[in-house]
């Protein structure tokens, strides 16, 4: 039976990140345990998957990334950043779905067979748990993380936050008191920090303006169209419908675009709108929407992945500023 990277890790007494490292020619390994590891590793006659070449230079050559969704327009632009990139350096990708429990699991299970196939991972809106995160950092891979910060991990985001108050705080400058939020009880079935920030952006800015948040104007919905019809409709059975409503997603905007006019509700006249991400529809709406460089953030992931090939790992975090985008959704309370 063909020994495994956890059999040589096993009985050198050091962990797989270890092995791998050591056999990798990497930094950050003492010269007497990387001399027991590859003794181990030719005692057990364990040889990584991608043979003798590659191990010589360090390298796969073979980048992973793993996602929740790929079927989605934000993972669709990050994932095409990532590979213009990669494919210039002279590198594959890898893709793996986090998409259920049980693939994420799956996933997370592989990891220490996957240090002799890739040299690194980018994970986009992944969110680890602690243990997780532990499983991730002690795998060896080189990790990028896109949409998030992870302590002690290279990453790569927008600011959530300021993102949604300046999206806010546009609907207060025209002039507009009752503003609802669309999607603010998503915590509740599918949990986010990114969501959270951008909830918090908008809590921020009314309460920095004198206006108190209104329960009743944290509107449910999926980031989805489909979201967004259920919280116009919502919004029109209020006793007090609100003069402007922010969206958390596009998408979401987009479909509450949709059935405020098939409502009869007049945009901007009666109800103004702002969205976030400024999708690739968002232009032919007329959203007003706050724009997010999606495709930006891939290609600096997979920049800051191929510095690792022969640098130490920065576990630093970029911020990627956010723009506010005016078109013809919103105006003053009328």
């Amino acid at each position: 039976m063909r020994a495994t990277i956890q059999d040589v890790a096993r009985e050198a007494g050091v962990s797989v990140a270890t092995v791998s490292r050591a056999m990798r020619g990497m930094t950050h390994v003492a010269e007497d345990t990387r001399r027991r590891v590859l003794e181990t590793a030719q005692r057990l006659g364990y040889a990584p998957h991608f043979g003798a070449s590659s191990l010589a230079g360090g390298t796969t050559g073979m980048i992973g990334l793993v996602a929740p969704y790929f079927h989605i327009w934000y993972a669709s632009q990050v994932l095409t950043g990532v590979e213009h990139v990669l494919s210039a350096s002279s590198r594959d990708l890898v893709i793996f779905a986090g998409d259920t429990p049980e693939n994420r699991a799956r996933f997370l299970d592989r990891l220490p067979s996957l240090v002799t196939r890739i040299d690194g991972l980018i994970l986009v809106d992944f969110f680890p748990n602690e243990d997780e995160l532990r499983a991730l950092r002690e795998s060896g891979l080189a990790l990028v993380a896109v949409g998030e910060e992870l302590p002690g991990v290279a990453s790569i985001s927008i600011d959530n936050f300021e993102g949604a108050y300046r999206a806010t705080n546009h609907l207060i400058d025209m002039g507009h008191t009752n503003i609802a939020l669309g999607g603010g009880r998503q915590l509740s079935l599918d949990a986010s920090p990114v969501l959270a920030l951008r909830i918090d952006g908008y809590r921020a800015a009314l309460e920095d303006a004198g206006l108190k948040p209104r329960v009743e104007y944290d509107l449910g919905g999926l980031l989805s169209s489909t979201g967004g019809r259920a919280a116009i409709d919502e919004l029109l059975d209020l006793a007090e419908p609100p003069t402007a409503i922010f969206f958390l997603s596009d998408e979401m905007a987009m479909g509450g675009l949709a059935q405020a006019r098939r409502r009869g509700l007049h945009v901007p006249s009666e109800l103004s709108v702002v969205g976030f991400d400024d999708h690739n529809m968002a232009e032919a709406a007329g959203l007003t929407t706050i724009r997010q460089r999606v495709r930006e953030l891939g290609v600096l992931a997979a920049q800051r992945m191929v510095a690792f090939a022969d640098q130490d790992r920065e576990g630093s975090h970029e911020l990627v500023p956010v723009e506010l985008v005016v078109r013809h959704t919103t105006s003053g309370p009328h």
